[in-house]
């Protein structure tokens, strides 16, 4: 009897199939690498900005946090080497009422509003000075990127702690509390979800043509 019961259960999930997840989860993708002027840049292609799980979040008014880490990597044959520090850019993602636009915020201030979720959301970093980079060897970008919410009001009590309330501060202040805010860490996600990327090795002489 025991037999039967599990080739009737075998039987029941050959027919049924593996589950079906409805939605796509984040994505990340490195579009490009280059160095057009002084500056070593990278597009990234950010897909399926808000998870199914995180639809109610922006739906309800509330906002999430992106946050793109990116880093160049030179190749070698025992140890690579990180080129430049990583770059950080945090965006906040959420509805403009009442249009019920969506609208991306980057820390320099900058607002971009779409009529729905951008897909793919296209971010663009500088990861350092062209200099940095030789014809010869071979490098790699390494990007991670996470979605997810915060504890805003804490972020600002913090922010308020550190360099004083934003209508009080000063110039250096205000580039203080930039950089905090910019620099928010993984851990202080309340829920998150991250995807990771690599580029294959690229050859420097590529990445410095303009």
């Amino acid at each position: 009897m025991r037999l039967r019961s599990l080739a009737a259960v075998v039987a029941i999930v050959l027919v049924i199939g593996p589950p079906i997840h409805a939605g796509a989860p984040l994505d990340v993708n490195v579009k490009e690498v280059r160095a057009p002027a002084s500056a070593v840049r990278t597009t990234i292609e950010v897909r399926d900005l808000v998870p199914d799980r995180f639809r109610k979040v922006i739906d309800g008014g509330g906002l999430l946090h992106l946050r793109v880490q990116a880093e160049l990597w030179e190749s070698r044959p025992v140890w690579d080497r990180l080129v430049y520090p990583a770059i950080i850019k945090m965006f906040r993602v959420g509805r403009r009422p009442p249009s019920r636009e969506i609208t991306v915020d980057d820390a320099s201030g900058s607002t971009a509003s779409y009529p729905a979720v951008p897909n793919p959301l296209e971010v663009i970093l500088d990861l350092g000075a062209r200099d940095r980079v030789a014809s010869a060897q071979r490098y790699y970008v390494h990007v991670i990127a996470t979605i997810g919410t915060l504890a805003e009001r804490d972020v600002d009590d913090v922010g308020d702690a550190v360099f004083g309330r934003e209508s009080e501060t000063n110039a250096l202040g205000s580039f203080g509390r930039l950089v905090f805010r910019t620099a928010l860490r993984v851990s202080e996600y309340l829920q998150s979800i991250s995807a990771e990327a690599r580029t294959s090795k690229l050859a420097g002489a590529s990445i410095l043509t303009p």
